[in-house]
C-alpha cells in the first residue's frame, strides 16, 4: 500500500466558517454545517497504524471551515486518543481568531498545542473585507486582540499565514506585510498561493497573475536580505526555496508527493488528499478497511498524475531543477505562457550566487520547530 512514512493530516473538524473568505479553498460559511465524530477518526487511525506499521510520523492538524466551531470536549476527545499513537506524534492548527476567545478555548489551545504552534491568517482586503466598514474594523481589531492574547499572555508560538492575493500584490509591499506581523509578535510567517477551488472557484478575480506574482516573491526575497528581517520573523516560503537551491533538492510541495504524503479528513468521515480538494475529489471513508481506501482507485491516478505529469514547456526551463513543476494544483496562466513557480527568485540566486546570504534564511530545527508547512 502506498503511503509515506512521515504523513501530514487535515483534520477537518467542520466544512463550515464563520467567515466567507472569496479566495479559501473551502466554500466559507456555505459549507456543510456539520461536526466531525471524533471517536470513527481515532478508530480509523488505529488501523492505520496496525496495518502501515512503518508509518513513524504525522502531524494532525485541526482544520475546516473553521476548526474551533466544533464542540471543544470533541476536540479534546480526539487529541486524546490520538496523541502519541505514532512514535512521533504531534498536533497543530489552522484557526482565523475572528470569534470570541473563551477560557474554554484558551485552556484547550493551551493544553494541547502549546509545543507545537498555532497558524491564523490574515489576507489584505479579504478576511475582513466582506463586511462593512465598522464590522471590517471591529472583526479586525477582535483578531489582533486574539493574537496578542495567544502570544503575550498564554506563550504561543505562532505563524501568519498569507494568501497571495491580487490586490495584495497590486496594493501591498511585502516588506511592509512581514513588519506587520513582526510587530504582533508572530515567529514565523508563510506566504501562500491561491488554488482555484472552493470560494476561490467562484472568485477568479482575486487571483494575481503568476507574473506579477513572482515578481511581487523577488521583491520580497530582496526586501528580507535587505531589511535583514529573517533575523526577527521566519520567511518559510523563502526557507524552502533557499534550502531547495543550496542543498540542490526539492522541498514542500516542491516533491510532488503531497498525494501520497497527506491525508484529509473531511467532516462527514470522507477521505481525500490534498485539502484544498478535499470535499469535491474524495476517494475514501473512514469507515472503510485501511487496504480499500489507500487502494484506491482514484488515490493511485492523483499520485501517479502528481508525479508525473508535466507541462512539456518546464523541461526547458533552467528552474526547473529546483521547481520540479511546483505544485501539481496550481494553474499556470491562461495564455499557457506562465507558470506558478516562483522561477525569478531562483534565477537570481542562480546568477548571484550569494551562498552565505541564502544560508541566514534558513529555518533552524528551533526556530521551525513543529511547524512543517506553515502550521
Amino acid at each position: 500500500m502506498v503511503i509515506a512514512p512521515e504523513i501530514l493530516v487535515y483534520l477537518k473538524t467542520t466544512e463550515t466558517c464563520n467567515l466567507n473568505c472569496r479566495h479559501c479553498f473551502t466554500s466559507g460559511h456555505l459549507g456543510k454545517k456539520i461536526f466531525f465524530q471524533p471517536q470513527p477518526v481515532i478508530d480509523f487511525f488505529r488501523r492505520l497504524k496496525e496495518e502501515c506499521s512503518w508509518i513513524r510520523s504525522v502531524r494532525f492538524v485541526f482544520h475546516g471551515g473553521e476548526p474551533m466551531l466544533a464542540p471543544v470536549k470533541d476536540l479534546y476527545q480526539v487529541h486524546a486518543g490520538l496523541d502519541r499513537l505514532f512514535p512521533s506524534t504531534s498536533f497543530g492548527i489552522q484557526t482565523n481568531l475572528v470569534y470570541p476567545l473563551t477560557q474554554e478555548k484558551r485552556d484547550f489551545l493551551s493544553a494541547t498545542l502549546l509545543e507545537d504552534g498555532l497558524g491564523t491568517s490574515w489576507d489584505h482586503d479579504i478576511r475582513f473585507g466582506s463586511a462593512s466598514a465598522a464590522q471590517e474594523a471591529t472583526q479586525r481589531a477582535l483578531w489582533e486582540k486574539n493574537v496578542r492574547t495567544l502570544i503575550e499572555e498564554d506563550g504561543h508560538t505562532m505563524t501568519l499565514m498569507v494568501s497571495i492575493t491580487k490586490r495584495l500584490v497590486q496594493e501591498r509591499d511585502p516588506a511592509e506585510v512581514i513588519e506587520y506581523a513582526q510587530r504582533l509578535g508572530f515567529s514565523h510567517i508563510l506566504f501562500e498561493r491561491i488554488t482555484s477551488d472552493g470560494n476561490a472557484k467562484l472568485h477568479q478575480d482575486v487571483l494575481p497573475g503568476n507574473r506579477e506574482q513572482g515578481l511581487w516573491l523577488q521583491r520580497m526575497f530582496n526586501s528580507t536580505l535587505e531589511n535583514k528581517s529573517y533575523l526577527k520573523i521566519g520567511n518559510m516560503l523563502l526557507s524552502e526555496l533557499a534550502e531547495g537551491f543550496l542543498k540542490r533538492q526539492h522541498t514542500a510541495n516542491r516533491c510532488r508527493n503531497c498525494e501520497s504524503s497527506l491525508l484529509t479528513i473531511n467532516a462527514d468521515g470522507t477521505i481525500a488528499g490534498c485539502p484544498n480538494t478535499g470535499p469535491s475529489q474524495a476517494w475514501g471513508h473512514i469507515g472503510n478497511s485501511i487496504s480499500e481506501n489507500l487502494r484506491s482507485a482514484q488515490r493511485l491516478r492523483a499520485i501517479s498524475c502528481e508525479r508525473f505529469e508535466r507541462n512539456p514547456a518546464c523541461y526547458s526551463c533552467e528552474a526547473f531543477q529546483y521547481c520540479n513543476s511546483d505544485c501539481s494544483k496550481l494553474p499556470w496562466d491562461e495564455d499557457g505562457d506562465r507558470c506558478p513557480a516562483p522561477k525569478e527568485i531562483w534565477t537570481q540566486m542562480m546568477t548571484e550566487k550569494k551562498f552565505l546570504a541564502y544560508e541566514k534564511l534558513l529555518l533552524s530545527d528551533d526556530r521551525g520547530r513543529g511547524l512543517p508547512h506553515g502550521i
